[in-house]
């Protein structure tokens, strides 16, 4: 089989990291690996290093042993290869577990970073699979490849009953995370978009999306300002609830 170069993405820091990580993932792999991709705020032109974190996915042409999937922990670990963002989420699939019915089964999640806690996992079960689902269709639209095919031929569309489902879960998360309403309210806006057209857009382009379709763009333009670290007024429960409800009306009747 031809061993494959890796493919550098855009930015110098951002370039010289993931084409780093490309390289490693592919040295621990070998001839097993089918791709790497750059997904996220990274590969949809939101990107921050203050605030945004890397992602990544990658797919092998079959299981990994655990030791082989430790070993890439530990040549990934922030320790190791210093990340220039907030931290890496690494996601790593056997291509036989993307087709399952209840959403592609990881066999490592890794994040790593200074700003960012540590988890590892090396089984699907115990981990929210709605996250894994959302991600494995975003990367469909946006993968960026960094070794192998275009995502698109790689990962398959989520049957779309089960991506409204992830994302009202993800909803209720964010509802459940103290401190952050305007990450609840931005993700509630990809949400809604994303039940609109079928169109993936990063968080920020989903809030100026909703920003047309809103009497008051105030709290839309106050969550972007907030998530950049700017000193504006909070925002409060009924201007986040107001677009919660927009986005999970959206759901139900594209669910119809």
């Amino acid at each position: 089989m031809t061993r494959m170069t890796p493919r550098p993405a855009a930015g110098s820091a951002l370039e010289t990291y993931v084409a780093e990580v490309a390289r490693r993932v592919q040295e621990v792999v070998g001839d097993r690996l089918v791709g790497v991709w750059l997904l996220g705020s990274a590969a949809m032109q939101d990107y921050d290093p203050v605030r945004s974190d890397i992602d990544l996915q990658a797919v092998t042409t079959e299981r990994l042993g655990r030791s082989e999937r430790e070993r890439l922990v530990g040549r990934l670990a922030h320790e190791v290869l210093p990340n220039p963002a907030r931290g890496l989420e690494f996601v790593l699939y056997a291509r036989e577990d993307l087709t399952d019915a209840a959403g592609p089964r990881l066999q490592l999640n890794l994040n790593t970073g200074a700003r960012m806690e540590r988890h590892v996992a090396y089984d699907a079960d115990g981990e929210p699979q709605f996250w894994f689902t959302i991600d494995v269709s975003i990367a469909r639209q946006h993968g960026r490849p960094l070794v192998g095919p275009p995502a698109a031929d790689v990962f398959p569309e989520p049957p779309r009953h089960l991506v409204g489902t992830a994302l009202l879960e993800a909803l209720d998360f964010y509802a459940g995370l103290p401190g952050a309403p305007e990450q609840r309210l931005l993700s509630a806006c990809r949400t809604w978009a994303w039940a609109v057209d079928g169109r993936w857009r990063s968080k920020g382009d989903s809030a100026r999306w909703a920003v047309q379709r809103l009497a008051d763009a105030g709290p839309l333009e106050r969550a972007l300002r907030l998530r950049d670290g700017e000193p504006v007024l909070p925002l409060t429960p009924a201007e986040v609830e107001g677009v919660v409800a927009c986005a999970r009306a959206a759901l139900a009747e594209a669910g119809r």
